[in-house]
């Protein structure tokens, strides 16, 4: 009796264990029938409420309101999504990898980041294999598994202002250039000094890039940079700014630029458009501006992801909204400082919602 009670014991535990092996197994493919759609996130529907971050690498600029605002109007628009701005305290990749991660532990239903590096990179890659859809703008991930990157051609918008320059120069000789940059090793900072050289060669510009010096997206430390450059090397005759931070503070903290620049002995060509920078300008301490189209990032970031989340679209790699210059005289497709500030003051950025390609 006891031999048989046994028997029946081994067979009521491997039935078992065989039942909650089914049961695992069912559970498993449930699981996967709910999952991530082919761009990487839950299908959601129009009267579902999303939840959108977007990531910066710093706040406190014209152009993360901008931003901001793009976003929250075609959210409005859209309906039933409600958007969040952060960025880390200071520009720090690591910073950024743990925003990432916190908000793809809350599940949201997508994300836009501006990438400070190659970890960020990574970061991205795993909230994509986490099923939170990801997108870039500004500063992009290429070899990442994001959806697609939103804004500016950062290396087309470098050319320009490497076009612009050789207008400024033309006829002046050999020009030895310095580069203002910000953090060194982002990816969107690279580009546009990558694409003002080109555009400095395609132009036919005799030039030597004297030396790149960062000031780590810090204003304060960016004019430092470029005053302590201009007075350690009398021979430079021209600085290409990839980003805006000398121009947003008053012209009396930049007295080497000014003099060089006002005595017609330097040329500066600055990215970015806001409002901050149109003095500079119209004060002839800069030729040209070349600016993103920030309240399209907000306004297309949001755009973009609702497609995504809602409809399963796919979008092409790069999605670019082009961008904008700024000349003392405006005229052939570019603004004067005076109607760039008009479009800041109004905030009447117009913007069409892009869609996906047709194939």
């Amino acid at each position: 009796m006891q031999t048989g009670n046994k028997a029946e014991s081994r067979h009521r535990k491997i039935k078992g264990s065989i039942l909650a092996l089914g049961i695992a197994v069912m559970l498993v493919l449930a699981g996967c029938s709910s999952g991530p759609t082919a761009t990487g996130t839950q299908s959601k529907g129009p009267n579902d409420e999303l939840t959108f971050v977007a990531i910066f690498k710093a706040l406190g600029n014209a152009g993360v309101t901008a931003a901001k605002k793009g976003m929250e109007d075609r959210a409005k628009e859209i309906g039933n999504i409600k958007v969040e701005v952060t960025a880390p305290s200071a520009p720090d990749a690591a910073a950024q990898v743990q925003l990432i991660e916190s908000y793809v532990q809350r599940g949201v239903d997508g994300l836009m980041v501006s990438s400070l590096g190659p970890s960020v990179c990574e970061a991205i890659n795993s909230a994509m294999s986490r099923g939170i859809p990801v997108i870039t703008f500004d500063s992009d991930c290429p070899d990442s598994s994001r959806l697609t990157y939103v804004g500016s051609d950062n290396k087309a918008g470098g050319q320009a202002a490497g076009q612009l320059y050789a207008e400024a120069v033309k006829g002046k000789g050999k020009q030895r250039i310095a580069i203002l940059t910000g953090v060194l090793g982002s990816q969107n900072l690279t580009e546009r000094d990558q694409g003002f050289e080109e555009g400095l060669k395609k132009a036919g510009v005799d030039f030597e890039i004297v030396k790149t010096v960062p000031g780590n997206d810090d204003v304060p430390r960016s004019v430092d940079a470029v005053e302590s450059t201009l007075r350690g090397d009398q021979s430079i005759n021209g600085f290409f700014f990839d980003g805006p931070w000398p121009f947003l503070v008053e012209d009396s903290n930049l007295p080497t630029l000014v003099d060089r620049a006002k005595s017609g002995g330097l040329t500066v060509v600055a990215f970015d458009t806001i409002q901050p920078e149109m003095d500079a300008v119209r004060n002839g301490l800069a030729y040209a501006l070349v600016g993103q189209k920030y309240y399209g990032w907000g306004y297309q970031g949001a755009q973009v992801l609702d497609q995504i989340v809602r409809h399963g679209a796919k979008f092409d790699s790069v999605t670019a909204t082009g961008f904008d210059l700024v000349t003392k005289d405006g005229g052939d497709g570019r603004y004067t400082p005076d109607e760039m500030d008009a479009l800041w003051q109004s905030y009447e950025f117009k913007e069409t919602p892009l869609l996906p390609p047709t194939k």
